[in-house]
């Protein structure tokens, strides 16, 4: 198996979720086979990131204002790199946006949220994908137009204040409060989209922040999964997904 190489503390839960998925998968993949000892897992680096720093470097429309950011993620690639990883995945949705930026000079394959997301897609005929996330995922066009590479309409909350609704459920889970986070979710999505509509099974929802996958604590190792006549699109579980066939591709 390939040597993975995780860019995670963006957040630390997530990054937990990340690690979990990966090994229950390499369990699954590897139960049926006649292997002594404990069954085998693929090596992990993972590069933990200072999230406030993070966070309170993220660039603006301003020219030069990523610099900090994208340096910041571009040593923690590199370093991955270094320690001998042959494959890479970031554990969050945001950095994705700017991954053109922070991956020159890194020859390790880095494996997009967006692929995994528009595969996943695919698979359960979605045609319209709302998109939650963070305010710079949410203020992009990165995802818009990674979507549109799999024939999907991706779109985001229509208003400035159903964004700022995202961004404060967001902030609780980035510390593991996920009490009533699930209600406040599915209350926003239904703000953004008629209930007729996700009846119809073509309107999927993304949990384009990797930390939302947190609030569904009895779900959240599904990549895809209904609930409540919504259905969800689990980004992280599909990214974990795809970096494990990654790993056991030879």
């Amino acid at each position: 198996m390939k040597k993975i190489g995780i860019v995670g503390g963006i957040g630390w839960p997530s990054t937990i979720e990340y690690y979990r998925h990966i090994c229950e998968l390499s369990l699954a993949y590897h139960a049926n086979i006649n292997i002594t000892g404990p069954a085998p897992m693929p090596e992990i680096l993972i590069e933990s990131l200072n999230l406030n720093f993070a966070v309170t470097n993220r660039g603006t429309s301003e020219p030069g204002s990523w610099d900090v950011w994208d340096s910041y993620f571009s040593n923690a690639l590199a370093n991955l790199s270094k320690g001998g990883a042959e494959l890479i995945l970031i554990a969050a949705v945001t950095p994705h946006a700017r991954l053109d930026e922070i991956s020159k000079g890194i020859d390790v394959p880095i494996l997009s949220v967006y692929e995994a997301v528009g595969s996943q897609c695919k698979k359960q005929h979605v045609e319209s994908l709302l998109v939650l996330g963070t305010k710079p995922t949410m203020t992009s066009a990165a995802f818009i137009d990674g979507m549109h590479n799999f024939g999907v309409r991706a779109f985001y909350p229509q208003t400035e204040q159903l964004k700022a609704d995202v961004l404060e459920v967001i902030e609780r889970l980035y510390q593991n409060k996920t009490e009533g986070a699930s209600e406040a979710i599915a209350k926003l999505i239904f703000s953004c989209v008629p209930e007729e509509e996700l009846n119809l099974n073509k309107t999927g929802v993304c949990l384009g922040c990797t930390e939302l996958s947190v609030a569904f604590h009895d779900l959240k190792g599904e990549s895809s999964f209904v609930l409540d006549g919504i259905s969800y699109l689990n980004a992280s579980v599909a990214h974990a997904e795809l970096a494990f066939e990654a790993c056991v591709t030879q």
